[in-house]
């Protein structure tokens, strides 16, 4: 006999702040950590999928799948979709600024609905489609301050970044209440497997290994268990809510520790996105209540 859920708003909204809370110094910690990103990212994913699978272990053993479970499509998309969001995320990191990391991946919530519509046929209210305007627009402006800057190319990564966190909501909204914490350790897994290849495999200090692992066992692992509870009692319009405080807070902790400032046509299409975050999730808040 299988036992119903029964989402808890108040559970929902302390696990999202928290995971929300974790990602904020998650960019200033990969910057902190020096070196090749690629490098930060093989061990990050090494330490990510170890602190999930041994903390999944130790205290929610029932969260563990069978094989049969762990080999279904949802779980390998998510395995895919983790593993190269991931990646992708190091890589832009590597190629452009924080603030255009961040401010392209808040387009994320908009392409989950272009892709929900496509594979789940999913219906886009008019006033998704007039955000969606808006954000790609934003995407524009951003995009045009790196024109002859040289971190074009690292937009498109931070751009694809947000496609892949797209597909990764998706599949946990088409499997419901099914927990695919494994399948995230899984995925933390395949990102080290993606960048060891091309990582130079540079030795790390010691401080540099207290970093990443903070980075992997606290701000990765711990912050996307968090996040996946999360959406599973709240609407999605309030979850879209609390992680722009990610998205907004990362590039300031970075700008004000590390003075990495972001470009005026890049506060300006960050402005427009997040003004288009806002309507929307007004909105959609409003809608549900």
């Amino acid at each position: 006999m299988t036992q119903s859920f029964t989402p808890n708003p108040r559970l929902g909204l302390a696990f999202t702040l928290a995971g929300a809370a974790l990602f904020v110094p998650d960019a200033l910690l990969v910057r902190m950590i020096g070196g090749d990103v690629l490098d930060v990212a093989v061990w990050r994913g090494i330490i990510g999928g170890v602190t999930t699978l041994v903390g999944t272990a130790l205290f929610a053993p029932q969260l563990i799948p069978s094989w049969r479970a762990l080999l279904s499509w949802p779980s390998l998309l998510l395995i895919l979709a983790q593993g190269l969001g991931s990646f992708l995320y190091l890589m832009a990191l590597g190629q452009t600024s924080v603030a255009n990391t961040m401010l392209l991946y808040a387009s994320s919530p908009f392409l989950s609905a272009l892709l929900a519509f496509a594979v789940l046929h999913e219906r886009i209210p008019r006033m998704t489609v007039l955000c969606m305007a808006a954000v790609f627009a934003g995407v524009v402006i951003i995009a045009s301050g790196s024109l002859g800057g040289g971190h074009l190319w690292g937009d498109l990564i931070a751009f694809l970044n947000a496609g892949s966190a797209a597909a990764y909501y998706v599949i946990l909204r088409k499997t419901g209440a099914q927990s695919l914490i494994i399948s995230a350790a899984l995925g933390f897994f395949a990102t080290a497997l993606l960048a060891y290849p091309f990582a130079p495999h540079h030795s790390f200090d010691a401080a540099q290994i207290g970093l990443v692992t903070i980075n992997g066992a606290i701000g990765l692992a711990l912050g996307c268990a968090l996040q996946m509870i999360g959406p599973r009692h709240l609407p999605a319009a309030e979850v879209s809510m609390i992680t722009m405080l990610e998205i907004v807070a990362s590039p300031l902790l970075v700008w004000a520790v590390l003075n990495e400032a972001p470009t005026p046509l890049t506060l300006i299409g960050g402005g427009v996105i997040l003004a288009a975050l806002i309507t929307h999730g007004i909105w959609r808040l409003r809608q549900s209540a």
